[in-house]
């Protein structure tokens, strides 16, 4: 494990040297974390990032998990609790099944190199985005609620409010820029997947 004082100091090492996951305290000196977290995105998308942050409220957690991050850790914490999420986070990014290629309409899901295309375009996604694509696209018209969505995403949160699976729903649709989106909503429950 390699720690940083700054935030561009760990920008500038995560560039040359993916690890496989970044915690990450948004209030840092310089580059602030939720800036980095940006960078990790923009340099590299399949990095599992954890946010660990004083700021507790909702909305505070919801602009972290929109900007890309794969779980939100409040202060303060039990180190037990960091290094089981940290497992949880690892298992769900690299635990995937046997190598698979799904197709679903324009939708190519390659699951040995994690890469989505839709038609010709390479789609970027953060780790817990693919993870919530290729659950919903792997049965496709089965419901997922919103408890079994924060289950897969989560991990262990499971303090985290309903509207975190809303927040990553509406990134996928985005990113996949399909209309009509077949992600679904099914009032009142959840999600799925219909093409």
């Amino acid at each position: 494990m390699t720690t940083y004082a700054d935030g561009q100091s760990a920008v500038n090492a995560i560039a040359s040297r993916p690890p496989d996951l970044v915690l990450l305290d948004i209030l840092l000196p310089g580059l602030d974390g939720l800036s980095v977290l940006g960078e990790v995105r923009r340099l590299h998308p399949q990095v599992a990032v954890i946010l660990l942050t004083a700021l507790s409220q909702e909305p505070e957690r919801l602009k972290g998990l929109s900007a890309g991050a794969d779980d939100y850790i409040t202060k303060p914490f039990s180190p037990a609790e960091v290094v089981l999420r940290v497992k949880a986070v690892l298992r769900r990014t690299q635990g995937e099944s046997p190598p698979t290629i799904m197709e679903s309409g324009p939708v190519r899901i390659d699951s040995a190199a994690r890469t989505v295309q839709v038609g010709e375009r390479q789609i970027a996604l953060t780790p817990s985005e693919y993870t919530l694509l290729a659950t919903l696209i792997r049965r496709p018209g089965r419901t997922f609620t919103r408890d079994q969505l924060l289950d897969i995403l989560q991990g262990l949160d499971r303090s985290a409010m309903d509207r975190t699976v809303d927040v990553f729903v509406a990134k996928v649709r985005k990113k996949l820029g399909l209309n009509p989106s077949p992600i679904h909503t099914v009032w009142g429950v959840g999600y799925r997947w219909m093409h």
